[in-house]
């Protein structure tokens, strides 16, 4: 069944660069969807319009991409669609079909960050690029004067200047490549002058129609694209988290039934196995070899079940290691009442216990003791600090021989 694909503008869709350390998918979509209703209280929608992927070469390892849409206005173009009839597959932007195009290009390099400029007669395109995945794109409307191709040569200069500058703001990096592709005539030794960077002219694999008079059935930004580069299974694309999990049952729905015809026809072919040598009295090996094959099979599932539970005992983390830990990080005047584990990932430890001091200061430096002993010998995902520690307001200890001032901290482990 052809597929629906959905071209939008760039501004309706946003992006951001999550640490993650899990990879696994069924942790990962829970925790874009906690953070985008983080992010964005007042769009519930967003939570459900969003595609990911683990950030390519170059950053630190454990980061996820996360894109989605985030305006009102294409949460209506979808219901309105999927009122239609015509309920999009898949929705792009012109932004991630060149990540696409240029991606599956020879010269492109993984890891490198680039800029493509497309210009068109009354407007220009800049889309910019960190390490392979889109950071942002801005579209600029030129001016139409009497200078001409100087103003518009101009005024391109100074918006590219701009975005490099926000762009090494945001990333703390330069652009390694530029890319220039032109549907009107542009100097490109004149704007690599003006901007200071070597432009490489970048061929589309398309006519493009210079002539204003030219009617061209994908205008403007999709200009540049034939219907191969818009139809791309591999463009990075946004899917409702219903289209999704369907496309996902079909997948494992039709490798049901395909395994269910196999194992059909194995069981008749071994049925009349069976029923041809029971025919020659050999019924009791038959039975025998029978018996031996569900045994098998049992036995192989049994070892099977046991495996999956030593390889997630194993992926825990120790609470021994974790009680030592906090063991030696202790003061003599702080007492532990209570320890609180949760293992499950991301893993966390909460301390509540009681410090006994004389005044302030000796509190102050106990407790700070007291958190730099975690953070050297629990070796957390991020080292614990004093803003940490909370104190209880129902005052202190009711046995006598822990007297003192109550307190809690949480600390996150790896």
């Amino acid at each position: 069944m052809k597929e629906i694909i959905l071209v939008l503008p760039d501004y309706v869709t946003g992006n951001s660069i999550y640490p993650f350390t899990s990879g696994k998918r069924s942790v990962a979509e829970p925790f874009i969807r906690r953070k985008l209703a983080e992010s964005f209280p007042a769009s519930p929608d967003i939570s459900d319009f969003f595609n990911y992927s683990y950030f390519k070469t170059g950053q630190a390892p454990g980061s996820l991409y996360a894109f989605y849409l985030k305006e009102p206005l294409a949460f209506s173009l979808y219901n309105r669609l999927s009122e239609a009839g015509l309920r999009p597959d898949r929705i792009t932007t012109p932004a991630y079909i060149w990540q696409d195009k240029l991606g599956k290009s020879a010269d492109d390099k993984p890891g490198e960050s680039f800029c493509i400029i497309h210009a068109l007669p009354a407007e220009s395109y800049l889309y910019f690029y960190v390490n392979g995945n889109l950071l942002f794109s801005r579209s600029i409307i030129l001016p139409e004067s009497s200078e001409g191709k100087n103003e518009k040569l101009d005024a391109l200069a100074f918006e590219i200047s701009q975005s490099l500058y926000l762009f090494s703001q945001k990333v703390k990096s330069e652009i390694s490549r530029f890319h220039l592709v032109s549907s009107t005539n542009i100097d490109e030794t004149g704007l690599s002058e003006k901007i200071g960077k070597n432009i490489r002219r970048l061929g589309t694999g398309r006519r493009e129609g210079r002539d204003a008079g030219n009617k061209n059935p994908i205008p403007g930004p999709l200009e540049a694209f034939s219907l191969d580069d818009i139809d791309s299974a591999t463009i990075p694309a946004i899917s409702h988290r219903i289209v999704v999990m369907e496309k996902f049952w079909r997948s494992v729905q039709l490798t049901g039934i395909i395994t269910g015809i196999i194992t059909l026809m194995l069981l008749c072919a071994e049925t009349a196995y069976f029923s041809y040598w029971s025919n020659r009295n050999i019924s009791p090996k038959a039975a025998s070899m029978s018996k031996d094959m569900s045994d098998n099979r049992r036995t192989v599932a049994h070892y099977n079940e046991m495996l999956d539970i030593v390889i997630n005992e194993r992926q825990r983390t120790d609470p021994a290691d974790i009680l030592s830990g906090i063991a030696l990080s202790l003061p003599e005047n702080v007492t532990v009442r209570e320890l609180l584990f949760n293992l499950e990932s991301p893993s966390q430890v909460t301390i509540r216990g009681i410090v006994s001091a004389d005044g302030p200061d000796q509190i102050k430096s106990t407790l700070s003791a007291m958190v730099e002993g975690l953070a050297r010998n629990l070796n957390p995902s991020r080292p614990p600090v004093m803003g940490d520690i909370g104190f209880d307001v129902d005052g202190s200890a009711g046995d006598p021989a822990l007297q003192g001032y109550k307190f809690h901290i949480k600390v996150d482990m790896k």
